[in-house]
């Protein structure tokens, strides 16, 4: 089933409008998948290339603090830092605890992602969101890819 085209919003401005909410789209909700991947990410409904999906939230902190942050952290909880950068900057979102936003929940396909994570900036602040990179079907899993670190589990799926 289609959304209504009178219904779909730019992609940037929907992604502003959850921003300011500091809320999740209710077309998505976390599931347990199993207990190699944890907790998922899945679709209610359709979505179309481009959309935006979800925004990856957490505490924005320096690269300092997140190098710190990592040698002190749990081995599990190092997934949940992105690093990025503005204007040759690096930065980090520590999304290590659990604030039940869907963002951090979203599981890595290196193979075969329907999303990419885009920087997009609101009132001067970067945020770090998820938009669609082909048709996403109800039911399906969120995913995108973390990136070419030498992630563990990826050799546990090959």
């Amino acid at each position: 089933m289609r959304r209504s085209k009178r219904h779909h919003r730019d992609p940037v401005q929907e992604a502003i409008h959850y921003i300011s909410l500091s809320a999740d789209r209710p077309e998505l909700t976390a599931r347990y998948i199993n207990s190699l991947k944890g907790r998922g990410v899945f679709s209610h409904s359709f979505f179309e290339k481009g959309d935006f999906l979800v925004e990856y939230r957490g505490e924005i902190i320096s690269f300092e603090e997140c190098q710190r942050r990592r040698r002190i952290y749990h081995d599990a909880l190092q997934v949940y830092f992105f690093e990025y950068k503005v204007n040759g900057n690096k930065h980090c979102i520590d999304a290590a605890k659990d604030d039940l936003s869907l963002g951090r929940l979203v599981n890595d396909d290196h193979i075969n992602p329907n999303s990419q994570m885009k920087r997009i900036t609101v009132k001067g602040k970067p945020h770090l969101c998820l938009f669609a990179i082909r048709q996403i079907q109800p039911g399906e899993e969120i995913t995108y890819n973390y990136g070419d670190m030498d992630w563990p589990w990826r050799t546990k799926w090959a």
